[in-house]
């Protein structure tokens, strides 16, 4: 069985250990970088733990990390950056352990995509989610024209222009610079990671989870100029 990866404990040592042994070092200090060393020993170990749970099929252990995992997210290797990170190197993980993500993917995925870079996630999510297994799709998808200019596409793309549309128009996607934009795009199998089930689909989007480094090609078929948003006057 795959284990997630363990820091070098002796080197982590060895360099507080060194550190603290240096001549005038105040009492206040050295309970600081006892504590800090402590609190980053902890923001890993719940990584750890967590992907154990992802191993096991441990859902509850998974779900009992949540809240730590949304606080670690600036130590290095802590929080979601470094789940996505520990799991994208798994071979793979049981099925309960997808169905029970995807559930937390459908709920919390806005959060996730604020936490990770959409590459850390996709590749965590190839893991982490139930595998699309189907062919080829033609796939839209609304999204801010500064994106498309660097081909930093997200993660979620619609099967119907209409869903996308709408993403296309809102505000919060017009107002960056350049407008916005919906994209179209004929998605090879291997680029699509997974598909939201019809069943918990419940924006009737047909949402279907896309790894952008593998599409072929993508092409803007409409867009929607800058719309300025209106700030309220002081009086």
């Amino acid at each position: 069985m795959h284990q997630p990866e363990n820091e070098n404990p002796s080197r982590k040592s060895w360099t507080v250990k060194k550190l603290l042994a240096q001549p005038g070092i105040s009492q206040d200090f050295r309970e600081q970088l006892t504590q800090s060393v402590a609190e980053l020993d902890r923001v890993r170990q719940v990584v750890r733990e967590f992907v154990l749970g992802a191993v096991t099929g441990n859902c509850e252990l998974m779900e009992a990390r949540f809240e730590e995992l949304a606080l670690g997210s600036c130590e290095p290797g802590g929080g979601w950056i470094g789940v996505m990170r520990s799991v994208s190197r798994l071979p793979s993980v049981p099925p309960t352990t997808q169905d029970f993500f995807l559930e937390h993917f459908i709920e919390s995925g806005n959060f996730l995509r604020q936490q990770c870079s959409a590459v850390i996630l996709a590749d965590g999510l190839r893991v982490l989610l139930p595998k699309y297994s189907g062919p080829a799709m033609r796939l839209y998808r609304g999204e801010r024209f500064e994106n498309r200019r660097w081909r930093a596409y997200g993660l979620s793309w619609s099967i119907t222009a209409d869903a996308a549309l709408c993403h296309a128009e809102k505000i919060e996607t017009r107002s960056h610079p350049g407008g916005s934009v919906l994209l179209e795009t004929m998605a090879p199998a291997d680029a699509i990671i997974s598909r939201i089930p019809a069943s918990k689909d419940h924006y009737r989007e047909e949402e279907y989870v896309v790894d952008r480094r593998r599409l072929t090609s993508v092409k803007v078929i409409q867009r929607f100029a800058q719309m300025k948003v209106k700030t309220r006057e002081k009086g």
